[in-house]
């Protein structure tokens, strides 16, 4: 696939809406209401879309407890060392923001990278989202990925209420294609401001009015992006739930090649 679009500049940009795609999560595999022929075209195009409900407010719920659960009797993953350097470990970890890295950033990282070692209660949950979103990304990118060493892994990010956030950053096109971003935060419960933007080849989208518990969001991987704020005028507490939480999967190779855009 090529890239259609021409580069974007972060200033200036007009603010324009998602395009929303209603869905359905049925016999465990996430389905639109139009085919995902039409999905992969708006997406390479440079479209941002959402799949809305593409799965259940319970099952999102279920996989955050779980998560909360398993982090509260596993230590966290020893801060400075990449978790790259252990690429089959389970881990969790709370970024601060006080450890300099290369994308500043304020959460606290899930990395689910053996799922079928976790305790059941949390590789269940896990399992059925991670194989829906696997299925999603291989339709619309149009690729052949699996959970692997090679190939991709599963990540879950909590941006705490009380300024988490990521740093506006790129990723190369290839081999990935198609970013997939799902929500397990309920709307105006979890999280009231702040969330993920993009500036596409149409303008600058503002999703986090948008994307509530279940969306999945869909962009083409060498779109800029990055993650405002979230409730910055609340004060943090890492061990709330409250903020902005957010599935994703991504290969290891193109993570590490991940930064800043130009200008």
């Amino acid at each position: 696939m090529t890239n259609g679009a021409n580069p974007v500049q972060s200033n200036n940009l007009e603010l324009v809406a998602p395009e929303i795609i209603q869905a359905r999560f049925r016999d465990q595999k996430v389905r639109p209401e139009k085919p995902f022929s039409h999905v992969r075209g708006r997406v390479m195009e440079g479209r941002i879309v959402i799949l809305k409900n593409a799965f259940s407010a319970d099952l999102m719920r279920e996989l955050r407890r779980a998560l909360v659960e398993w982090a509260r009797t596993h230590p966290q993953y020893p801060q400075g060392k990449s978790p790259n350097s252990t690429p089959l470990e389970n881990y969790h970890r709370v970024d601060d923001g006080t450890i300099r890295s290369a994308l500043p950033h304020i959460f606290h990282q899930f990395g689910l990278n053996s799922i079928d070692q976790l305790i059941p209660p949390l590789r269940e949950p896990a399992n059925v989202v991670a194989q829906a979103m696997l299925d999603v990304e291989n339709e619309v990118a149009g690729t052949h990925f699996d959970f692997s060493l090679s190939g991709l892994r599963m990540k879950v990010l909590h941006y705490p209420a009380g300024g988490g956030f990521l740093d506006e950053h790129i990723h190369p096109l290839e081999p990935q294609r198609v970013g997939l971003i799902l929500s397990a935060s309920k709307l105006d419960t979890d999280v009231g401001t702040g969330g993920t933007y993009f500036l596409s080849p149409f303008g600058r989208v503002e999703a986090d009015a948008y994307h509530d518990i279940g969306d999945l969001i869909l962009f083409r991987y060498d779109i800029p992006h990055g993650v405002s704020r979230v409730d910055e005028h609340r004060a943090l507490n890492w061990r709330s739930e409250a903020g902005k939480w957010s599935v994703v999967l991504d290969l290891r190779e193109t993570h590490v090649q991940s930064g800043t855009p130009p200008g």
